[in-house]
């Protein structure tokens, strides 16, 4: 090595030396497929393959995933819970 570290060093030593904290983090996938449907026109081209949908005439698996998000953010401590509004 030469003596500098990577960005990725510099964080694994920040996360030892930093206190461990409780996070929740939110997974959210996105599953996409494109239909196509005749319509009187774009409101009711989207009802028609919603109403579709809800009767399972389109199920989207995990061929049709097109990405996921995660975001984290901190648990408030267990005393705190209860005062917030």
């Amino acid at each position: 090595m030469n003596g500098k570290q990577t960005l990725h060093e510099k964080l694994e030593a920040a996360k030892e030396k930093a206190a461990l904290r409780e996070f929740e983090v939110t997974i959210t996938e996105t599953l996409t497929k494109k239909v196509t449907v005749m319509a009187k026109d774009q409101l009711d081209a989207e009802l028609t393959v919603e109403d579709e949908w809800n009767n399972q005439g389109h199920v989207l698996d995990a061929g049709h995933f097109t990405g996921a998000e995660f975001s984290a953010a901190p648990v408030a401590p267990e005393r705190l819970r209860g005062m917030e509004r």
